[in-house]
This record gives C-alpha cells, sequence and structure tokens, in this order.
C-alpha cells in the first residue's frame, strides 16, 4: 500500500539531569492516502511528539520521516516550513486564534503566508464558516466566540490551503464531552469532503472507533489496537 507519510526506526529523547529521557526508541508508522488513523496511549507517552515529528515542527533523534517516498530535510528548515505550508494542517488542544483578527481573517492566515488572498480564497473561507455553522460569526473576533466556536474556527483553518494531511493533538480535549461528539462530526465532515488524510491523536476510544485503524503508543513504539488491523 503506498504510503503518503511514513516514519522509519523513530528515535526521540530529551535530555534530562544525568542523561538522556527516550521517548520514542524504534516507532514506525504509515499513513495512506484518504486514510484516518487515531492514536491512542497514556499521558506523556509521547503522542503529542510523534505528531509533532510526523508534522515536521520537531526533530527526532534518530531515523526518516518519508513524505510521498521523500525523506524529509529537517535540517532544511526553508524546505520544512514550505511542505507543511502547503502539505499540512495542525489543529492543536488550544485553538490558538489571533484575538485582533475575526473568524473569517483567521481563516484566511493561512493563505495569506503563502501570498495574495483571492476571491476564491474568501470563497471558501465563507463555504467552511458556513459548514462549521459560524455564518453568522464571520466578524466576531475571538473573545467574542465561545470555547466551542473558536475551535470550529481552528478546524476549518486547518483545511484552508488545501493539505493532503491534517494532524491533530487532542482537538476537543478542551470541551465537553457533547460539544466534542458535535466537532468531531464536523472534522470527520470536513475529512471526508476535502479527501484529506488525518491523525488524530486523542484519549476518546469514541472519536478513536471513527478512524480507520486505532494505534497505541506502548513502551515507546507504536502497535496496533486490539480489533484494528496495522
Amino acid at each position: 500500500m503506498h504510503s503518503l507519510l511514513a516514519a522509519r526506526n523513530l528515535d526521540k529523547g530529551f535530555p534530562r539531569a544525568g542523561g538522556e529521557v527516550a521517548v520514542l526508541q524504534g516507532c514506525d508508522f504509515r499513513l495512506a492516502e484518504g486514510e484516518a488513523v487515531a492514536v491512542m496511549g497514556a499521558s506523556g507517552a509521547g503522542k503529542s511528539t510523534l505528531l509533532n515529528i510526523l508534522g515536521g515542527l520537531d526533530t527526532p533523534t534518530a531515523g526518516q520521516v518519508l513524505s510521498n517516498g521523500a525523506e524529509l530535510a529537517f535540517d532544511d528548515h526553508k524546505a520544512m516550513a514550505e511542505w507543511r505550508s502547503r502539505g499540512v494542517g495542525f489543529i492543536f488542544q488550544f485553538h490558538f486564534l489571533l484575538p485582533d483578527f475575526t473568524a473569517l481573517e483567521n481563516l484566511l492566515l493561512p493563505v495569506r503566508t503563502r501570498g495574495k488572498v483571492t476571491d476564491a480564497d474568501r470563497q471558501r473561507a465563507l463555504d467552511f464558516l458556513t459548514t462549521m455553522e459560524l455564518a453568522d460569526r464571520r466578524d466576531h473576533l475571538p473573545g467574542e466566540l465561545s470555547g466551542g466556536e473558536q475551535q470550529r474556527v481552528a478546524i476549518a483553518r486547518a483545511f484552508m490551503n488545501r493539505p493532503r494531511i491534517v494532524l491533530a493533538d487532542e482537538p476537543f480535549g478542551n470541551l465537553d464531552h457533547e460539544i466534542g461528539r458535535r466537532l468531531g462530526d464536523m472534522l470527520f465532515q470536513l475529512r471526508a469532503t476535502e479527501r484529506t488524510s488525518l491523525v488524530i491523536v486523542t484519549h476518546d476510544p469514541q472519536l478513536a472507533a471513527r478512524a480507520d485503524r486505532t494505534l497505541v503508543l506502548q513502551d515507546k513504539r507504536l502497535l496496533p489496537a486490539e480489533g484494528s488491523l496495522r
């Protein structure tokens, strides 16, 4: 099966007094075109570290990350920034919206980093706001939106540049269960509509069950969850 994104024999350690603490060790991963993979595991197991490495936000101590079979050059910061900008969308537990920008302006930020905003870009952002049931909140600042509304903007923003991959790190961890469930519906609807591959780190087994496969980060490696094919 063709891997859109893959990791081979990843190691990651962090310096501590008296030596280094290993978080990942000999960790392998693959993501197929159009696939959704959930990653679960205990708190502190290294799930966010893994996601940050897969998205080029952190550097492995050893091992490779490959995009369409080509190894990512973590030491080429310009190339990595371009790869993230064009190919990867991120959703974090905290929305990271700019407080002085409206919902619409925050949605258009990924486009602005790549050049001029076109009428088509603006219409795409407006369409996303409608899909996320925020059409009437387009001119509101983040401080005027609820936590769930802010995260809806953040979810839509991750898809603005038509990424092939969206990486989501506990995207509903700060929200109550019912709001999280509703936003999960919206996330998977966008994933299907945009035909985007998805990696989602979560503690929620109901959310993980919506993915095509579930992996568990345990003992510094990824293992298939019970009942899930690797």
